[in-house]
């Protein structure tokens, strides 16, 4: 593919169709602005060739029409001095020379389109890039708000993730408080049973110290009465 070929194809180029249908937009919007600058430089060159080769023709035309003057001054020259044959040689290099004068205008009519041509095709083509760079601005612009947005759907991913395990550790903890106060209701029953039992301790351990206390006072009432049953009958013994 040509030069001209390349740049008609990227001055053409439906840039949105393209980015649509590339597997990587921004690889691709690089890429495309690689080749227009790559094809500016070229194409700004041939430009400068193609005004160079009409500014050319232009002095070649006015050359050509200079000498197609002086010829035909000479050859008035010449009739006047009467050398007819000499003014009829110079007549004829006169009309050569208005032949190249015609076939240099119609090289300079052609090198002139295609001089315009190409000024044109140079600033479509400029145009065409300027597009795509914003192009590309546009996307890396879209890039980093995705990833922006990414970044913060995962946060708040995390930030769910993290509530949920905080939910079901409070979960466990009440689970567990409600256990301890289990636990708690248990052991002041428990306290309670002791100290139950410790008071009904004490009342039957007091009972049987009233008991004790009162088989030693029976007992000793039954001294008592023996020891005087034993007074008496000596008492008596003794009348």
């Amino acid at each position: 593919m040509n030069i001209f070929q390349r740049i008609s194809k990227l001055i053409s180029a439906n840039i949105n169709h393209m980015l649509d249908a590339a597997e990587d937009p921004e690889v691709m919007i690089k890429q495309l602005i690689r080749e227009m600058e790559e094809s500016i430089i070229e194409l700004r060159r041939e430009t400068v060739k193609a005004i160079g080769q009409k500014k050319q023709l232009e002095k070649k035309i006015h050359m050509a029409k200079g000498h197609s003057g002086v010829l035909e001054n000479k050859a008035a020259l010449a009739l006047e001095d009467g050398d007819e044959e000499f003014a009829r040689t110079l007549l004829a290099k006169k009309l050569d020379a208005d032949a190249n004068v015609v076939s240099l205008e119609n090289e300079l009519h052609l090198a002139a389109e295609l001089a315009e041509k190409m000024k044109a095709d140079l600033a479509k083509l400029e145009d065409q890039v300027q597009s795509a760079r914003r192009k590309k601005e546009e996307l890396i612009r879209r890039k980093s708000a995705a990833d922006a947005q990414m970044r913060t759907h995962q946060a708040l991913q995390k930030s769910h993730e993290a509530m949920s395990t905080l939910a079901g550790s409070v979960t466990d903890i009440d689970n567990h408080t409600s256990a301890i106060e289990s636990y708690k209701d248990k052991i002041l029953q428990m306290e309670a049973e002791a100290e139950a039992a410790e008071e009904l301790l004490k009342l039957e351990t007091a009972g049987s110290e009233k008991d004790i206390e009162l088989d030693k006072k029976v007992k000793q009432k039954a001294v008592d009465d023996e020891l005087a049953k034993l007074k008496q009958k000596l008492s008596g013994n003794k009348s």
